[in-house]
């Protein structure tokens, strides 16, 4: 999908705004805390129904706000016809009730919503993932998932519903003969949805592994002069772990069953689930080291960057189509060379690419790729065609 514009009511900080998009790169620039970011999540937003940011939806809504509102319209270039998507928040209480539509049509199921904007996100946290928690890799394991498969997100939903349920009665002083049923439920669940997750994951990696390494030795051949970077690029691999060990595919709902039945006494003693796949784990290797062990922290940042750039290569050769990219303040985080390399082979494969920053001069795009800029000033988005600031 093409995007050609983006309208946001009562949006965190951004009591209504309009941004015009076009083909190829849409700078956003603008001093920290302006808003710049409130945009990609938005957009973000339509793609998957989530932030990335936060799962509680309610700070979403601007302060004493009633609701907000994120419009896209586009063109559909399967179709051959223009569409506008909306999501809605509206809060309930305690609670944020989220709508979706799709020109004007509600849409009740979540999986027939995603993908309809494929965006692949790239933030400066992902840059620290290698040394981050387990919990960090996987989560940017899932988020690269949801703009690939439509039902990897009510899949975690149920699982994590699953878990925090198995995880209560875990805790809870329940009569052994009703704490027997229900543990049995929630696990027969755990194993079913787990095991998607698990194989998902799994395949996600397979397709990517070759574009990555291929991407990781190009990008350590031309930084390679620099001190941290020198010598030969390393085999660059990924590798994902389960608590099980390696399961075929077919048998991994049983393993996950079983795993839960063998561990029960010892989380009844922990009031808490030991083992799936939010125990597991995505591992980066370079010659079969754990890359967040002993890499360097250019190392670090040159395999981010090598995922990132597998992800938007499978994306745009699986859909047919580029994907949508957004890119917040990454420049920030990288050196000028990382930089300008990065956004020279994003321009070479990527469709629009929307990313911020707190100064255009940051951004070293290739003369022939068109962009945009425009200036987020306090909650406010204006075209800038003035020079650099």
């Amino acid at each position: 999908m093409l995007l050609r514009g983006l309208e946001l009511h009562d949006y965190r900080n951004l009591a209504r705004a309009s941004l015009g998009l076009e083909p190829g790169f849409t700078v956003l620039w603008g001093h920290n805390g302006a808003g710049k970011t409130n945009l990609l999540e938005a957009l973000y937003l339509v793609s998957t129904l989530r932030s990335f940011r936060t799962s509680d939806l309610g700070v979403l809504v601007r302060h004493e706000a009633p609701g907000a509102r994120v419009e896209v319209s586009g063109h559909d270039p399967v179709l051959g016809v223009g569409t506008t998507l909306e999501v809605r928040l509206e809060r309930r209480g305690a609670s944020t009730r989220r709508t979706a539509t799709a020109d004007g049509k509600v849409v009740r199921s979540g999986a027939q919503f995603y993908g309809r904007v494929r965006a692949v996100l790239f933030t400066p946290e992902d840059l620290g993932v290698l040394r981050g928690s387990p919990t960090g890799r996987r989560q940017f394991l899932d988020r690269v998932i949801f703009a690939r498969d439509r039902a990897h997100i009510g899949d975690v939903q149920a699982y994590e519903k699953l878990l925090r349920s198995r995880n209560r009665v875990l805790k809870d002083d329940v009569p052994p003969a009703q704490r027997e049923g229900l543990l049995a439920t929630y696990e027969a669940g755990l194993a079913e949805r787990g095991a998607r997750l698990w194989s998902r994951r799994e395949e996600l990696l397979a397709d990517l592994q070759e574009r990555f390494s291929s991407a990781f030795g190009a990008i350590h051949g031309e930084l390679g002069s620099t001190p941290e970077g020198g010598g030969p690029a390393a085999r660059a691999t990924l590798r994902y772990h389960s608590k099980l060990g390696p399961v075929p595919a077919a048998e991994r709902e049983a393993a996950l069953l079983a795993g839960l039945l063998e561990r029960r006494p010892l989380d009844l003693r922990r009031g808490s689930t030991s083992v799936g796949p939010h125990r597991d784990d995505l591992l980066v290797e370079l010659d079969g080291q754990l890359a967040g062990d002993f890499a360097s922290q250019g190392q670090s940042r040159a395999l981010v960057l090598a995922f990132k750039l597998a992800e938007v290569q499978a994306a745009r050769d699986h859909g047919g189509a580029p994907p949508l990219l957004l890119l917040d303040d990454v420049s920030s985080e990288l050196d000028p060379r990382r930089t300008a390399l990065l956004f020279r082979t994003l321009a070479e494969h990527a469709g629009q690419c929307i990313l911020t920053t707190t100064s255009p001069r940051y951004i070293d795009l290739p003369p022939a790729v068109p962009s945009r800029r425009h200036r987020v000033d306090r909650g406010t988005v204006q075209l800038d065609d003035g020079d650099a600031a």
